[in-house]
């Protein structure tokens, strides 16, 4: 097996998912976005006829960030629970790349899927109550 090609792409593929994670995290959200909408509101002449507009739009923001996003959290568990599956994963395709047994594939499929469907459904912020279950 070629570990140099391997490497190559994955130090390729590591990078593509850094930069885009930078620029997912750099975006304005929330209070960001309304921070910038109240400076703008700021700098508008006071005869202007998209200060209602605007102020109207930073209320229902505000209104938003109050009821939604301040209340929307992760799973921390089941993040946990789904890396540690596909750390298993992985595992199991070392083994069966170095010992080519065909159970091994198997098992690793297996732990592969439940540790994607896992980070699929526990990475997204939702509204949880305080054990952490669904609203």
């Amino acid at each position: 097996m070629d570990w140099k090609a391997i490497a190559t792409v994955a130090v390729g593929v590591i990078g593509l998912i850094g930069v885009m994670a930078q620029r997912r995290c750099n975006r304005a959200q929330g209070r960001d976005r309304a921070k910038a909408d109240l400076d703008r509101l700021a700098l508008l002449p006071e005869d202007s006829s998209v200060r209602e507009e605007l102020r109207n739009h930073i209320d229902e923001t505000i209104r938003h960030i109050i009821s939604v996003e301040d209340s929307e959290r992760r799973d921390g568990f089941g993040i946990t629970l789904a890396s540690v599956f596909l750390i298993v994963s992985a595992g199991f395709a070392y083994y069966f790349i170095e010992h080519s047994g065909w159970w091994l594939a198997l098992a690793g499929a297996f732990f592969l899927v439940f540790g994607l469907v896992g980070l699929a459904s526990d990475v997204p912020r939702r509204q949880r109550d305080s054990q952490g279950r669904r609203v």
